[in-house]
């Protein structure tokens, strides 16, 4: 950890606090309580502000009036279970060692007195198994995060249909998880963007253009991804995402596991999307899913009901190549100077196809002003030119 780890010690006696803080100093950050409710108090302080919990473990006597050890690390399990505990004891009562093991789930129970470094040794053990989540967390976060952008960028070169879709879908991802009040797992956010990148390995005509794309692409996606440790959630969503059926009969979502919810989050946005590239108005989409043999559960489809049109106000502008952006769509074809389309009207800019087209800029020459659509918010930051006249 970058920082050093916070510990939280309870105690009713306030010389042995100052002890053990003062042994502990140099390692972690010591903060004290002398009673199990002044414990929980901190605990609701950080919560009021935050909601998450403020401490990386929590060290405690196992004998204080009122509230013992025991009870204060139950009820801390209860409310944080990632958070480490451990139990500190001056007495041979093997009866309550054992209960509070049972019960607080403690990761390790030390006597009275305990040398300073048994327990450093013993806070760091505890403290392990969260160092390596926060390492884990951190591979998925940035690590993976930043290649499935590259992957993205590089559908976005091969099939500008596809990439497009997969911006579509995002969104409808994230409108539906809304409207079911459910965060987007990581799972499910990658899923959706290598939803489509079977479309990589497939030959261009093949994408089934806006409409309706060819199915063999998630089987494509699904066998690229499955054989890669930890990715084998995603790839079974991006396979399920061309079921003709819900993916459990039953209706009452509670009861689904998060993979099984968020692989059935992503059928129907494809479903949906597919309906709506095609052509059907957004409600007609809705009925034509609704009237289908096996409709997706009523929740769902309430919240696919709540999914806005446009996130957001789009303006058309005329710019240059060096003011392209991503984020932008096309909104009429780009052209090289000797005539040739560079990229065509409806594809989404990436930071890839912007590269290409300046290098194209540079080398042979390209058309400008370029015609695009651009989200409201980059409106302020770019000069527009005049339209060209056709």
């Amino acid at each position: 950890m970058s920082v050093k780890p916070r510990v939280l010690c309870v105690d009713d006696e306030p010389e042995l606090l100052e002890a053990i803080k003062l042994n502990l100093r140099k390692r972690f950050h010591v903060t004290t309580a002398e009673s199990g409710p002044e414990a929980l108090g901190l605990f609701d302080e950080a919560e009021e502000a935050d909601g998450g919990p403020p401490f990386d473990l929590v060290l405690s006597d196992m004998r204080m009036p009122g509230m013992t050890g025991a009870d204060l690390l139950t009820t801390l399990r209860a409310r944080h279970p990632e958070v480490p505990r451990l139990l500190l004891s001056g007495q041979s009562d093997l009866d309550s060692a054992i209960a509070a093991i049972n019960d607080a789930k403690i990761f390790r129970f030390l006597t009275k007195p305990c040398p300073p470094d048994v327990l450093i040794e013993s806070l760091d053990e505890a403290l392990e198994p969260a160092r390596l989540k926060t390492i884990e967390r951190d591979l998925l976060d940035n690590t993976l995060s930043g290649t499935v952008s590259m992957l993205t960028e590089v559908l976005g070169l091969v099939s500008a249909g596809a990439y497009s879709r997969t911006m579509r879908l995002r969104e409808t991802v994230r409108g539906i998880s809304e409207g079911l009040d459910r965060p987007v797992a990581w799972d499910l956010d990658l899923a959706t963007m290598l939803s489509q990148i079977g479309f990589v390995v497939m030959p261009a005509s093949d994408d089934g253009g806006d409409g309706g794309p060819a199915p063999q692409h998630a089987e494509l996606a699904a066998d690229l991804l499955g054989n890669i440790p930890r990715l084998e959630t995603v790839a079974d969503m991006i396979a399920s995402q061309v079921r003709p059926d819900p993916i459990r009969n039953d209706t009452d979502l509670a009861t689904w596991t998060d993979a099984e919810l968020s692989a059935e989050i992503l059928r129907v946005a494809v479903r949906y999307d597919g309906l709506v590239a095609g052509g059907r108005p957004r409600q007609a989409a809705r009925d034509a899913i609704q009237k289908s043999a096996d409709p997706p559960a009523p929740a769902l489809m309430a919240a696919l009901a709540s999914v806005r049109a446009d996130t957001e106000a789009l303006v058309e502008l005329a710019v240059t190549v060096d003011q392209l952006a991503a984020g932008m769509t096309l909104n009429a074809d780009v052209l090289l100077a000797d005539g040739p389309k560079l990229a065509g009207a409806g594809t989404a800019l990436t930071s890839a196809l912007i590269g290409r087209i300046r290098a194209f800029a540079a080398s042979a020459g390209v058309i400008e002003p370029i015609c695009v659509l651009a989200p409201a918010t980059q409106v302020p930051r770019i000069k527009p030119l005049a339209r060209p006249t056709t």
